[in-house]
């Protein structure tokens, strides 16, 4: 079963997960049921709608999560008991004094996120410490819902042909439990902006995007090195050059009036992350309660990981009979600079989610990750309560060992990615058609063979037997996928009676993330013997 379903595909008669959840509305998309016809631009709207709705629930379920902390207070150890800590309520008081100036309490965010959080806090009102909170996390809980909306919608128009792909955005219980611990949805939001204008050529709209991704979270780097090496296989070095040099102006023009006021404050984030120590969920911190602490050469570690990141995107990227797409690439990689990193904090799941959606896994794949992202949720709550209580705490090895079972789940997610891209078929080119006598011949010997079988196939199902597909039996979760074939008619083989069948054409472009290098063709492969 291909990832990259056609547009007429509903997700509950591909995804066993989708239509065993569709049965609370009905069950999955019936057989006799015919796609809506729209025209291209507009066709993925209507799931868009219904996934921004839905989202608006998710993100009220997180709200409901923090309700414990929202009516009795953040206080130490009582948050953590109540697994409804979040970094939001200890900013309540920024609107006072901008960040990053001489003279303002430092601010341990990028610079885009700071501001923003200072913007937020000049709305909040005079009152108690408990009341500022209360205001200050009422206030990014609505600014929050409105950015994952924005995040689905943008989610969704990326990849048009499959926009109910989103809803591992809207639906996904790592929303939920971290969606409202932090203001890393903000870097999230402007990265898949970038993405989506990269996808429609709108290169330098992507490096602004891109650039203010970067100036809010660190990591929209990953997926700026990984279009890069798309970019080499693709010969397409030229586009990435002007996306790369948009996002290093960018960057300089937003930060040159901080950097010539208070260079000090504007690098301080940066120099705590370079002198930082091992920090909750890192495997450097397993390995230091395990005894073996690497404080020493961390900062090296953590620098060997993304080169390790850049060295395996490389191999993924040129190593595969199909140009990988840009969200599988970024994936890969940012899976390894994630878990290799000082540290891994719960809401770097929320990095993930575009991703997960614009590569298309399967929902199993999604929930059982999630899974283990819930696990640690409530384990490092337990584990951080218990150095006040270590009777009632969760103690160091068990910690460790969901720990190390949270990477693994981490490092699922990029086998799968890798194994979807490693089964995909080579694309179909012109040169194909060139075939050299000897395979010419082959290729006749297998298309009389096919139509042999696909000439019983009618015979069976003209006397009464009934057939299915075996992908589509496998992927509707019990639906009846049994076709009626007229003898009357030309035999078909792998597409249904009441579907449409995927049009393989030449050159065809799997990637809707591939922007400029969309039909390019490649100039750059390893082959691995």
């Amino acid at each position: 079963m291909s990832p990259h379903a056609p547009a007429s595909f509903a997700p509950t008669r591909i995804d066993p997960v989708a239509a065993s959840a569709s049965e609370i509305i009905g069950g999955p998309l019936g057989r006799h049921a015919g796609p809506l016809r729209r025209a291209a631009r507009s066709a993925w709207q209507p799931a868009a709608a219904v996934l921004v709705g839905l989202s608006s629930l998710t993100v009220a379920l997180g709200v409901l999560q923090k309700g414990h902390c929202f009516t009795k207070g953040w206080n130490n150890p009582d948050q953590f008991w109540h697994a409804c800590y979040t970094d939001l309520p200890v900013s309540s008081g920024l609107g006072h004094a901008m960040p990053y100036l001489s003279g303002a309490p430092h601010l341990d965010q990028p610079l885009v996120s700071g501001v923003v959080m200072w913007l937020v806090g000049l709305a909040v009102p005079d009152g108690t410490v408990s009341v500022q909170q209360q205001w200050y996390f009422a206030l990014w809980a609505v600014l929050i819902t409105v950015m994952v909306m924005a995040l689905v919608l943008v989610t969704a128009a990326s990849v048009p042909r499959a926009p109910w792909r989103a809803a591992h955005v809207a639906l996904s219980p790592v929303l939920v439990l971290a969606g409202l611990i932090s203001v890393d949805l903000l870097g999230v939001l402007l990265a898949s902006v970038a993405l989506w204008a990269w996808g429609r050529n709108k290169i330098y709209l992507a490096g602004l995007f891109m650039g203010l991704a970067v100036l809010a979270r660190t990591y929209p780097l990953v997926l700026l090195l990984a279009i890069g090496l798309l970019a080499v296989r693709s010969g397409k070095v030229g586009a990435w050059a002007r996306l790369a040099g948009t996002t290093l102006v960018t960057c300089l023009v937003v930060s040159l009036p901080f950097l010539v006021i208070n260079l000090d404050g504007l690098l301080a984030v940066y120099r705590g992350w370079w002198r930082g120590t091992p920090s909750y969920g890192s495997l450097w911190m397993v390995s230091g309660l395990l005894g073996h602490g690497l404080e020493s050469r961390l900062t090296v570690l953590v620098l060997l990981g993304w080169l390790a990141a850049l060295v395996v995107g490389a191999l993924f990227a040129f190593s595969m009979d199909r140009r990988p797409g840009v969200a599988e690439v970024s994936l890969v990689m940012l899976v390894i600079v994630v878990v290799t990193g000082k540290s891994m904090p719960v809401q770097a799941g929320l990095w993930l989610l575009p991703l997960i959606a614009l590569v298309g896994l399967k929902w199993r794949d999604h929930l059982i990750w999630a899974g283990f992202e819930a696990t640690y949720f409530v384990s490092v709550w337990l584990y951080i309560a218990g150095q006040s209580k270590p009777d009632r705490g969760m103690p160091s090895g068990l910690y460790s060992v969901i720990t190390l079972l949270r990477v693994a789940a981490w490092l699922y997610l990029l086998v799968q990615v890798w194994r979807v891209a490693r089964a995909r078929p080579p694309a179909i080119t012109s040169e194909h058609a060139e075939q050299e006598p000897a395979e010419q011949e082959q290729a006749e010997q297998e298309a009389v063979e096919q139509e042999t079988v696909e000439q019983e196939t009618v015979e069976q199902v003209a006397a009464g037997q009934e057939l299915y597909d075996e992908d589509f039996l496998l992927g509707s979760a019990g639906e009846d996928s049994s076709r009626q074939v007229s003898v009357d008619q030309p035999p078909v083989s792998h597409v249904s009676a009441d579907l449409e069948p995927v049009d393989l054409d030449l050159d065809e472009e799997a990637d809707p993330l591939a922007g400029p290098m969309a039909g390019a063709p490649d100039q750059v492969i390893v082959r691995i013997s």
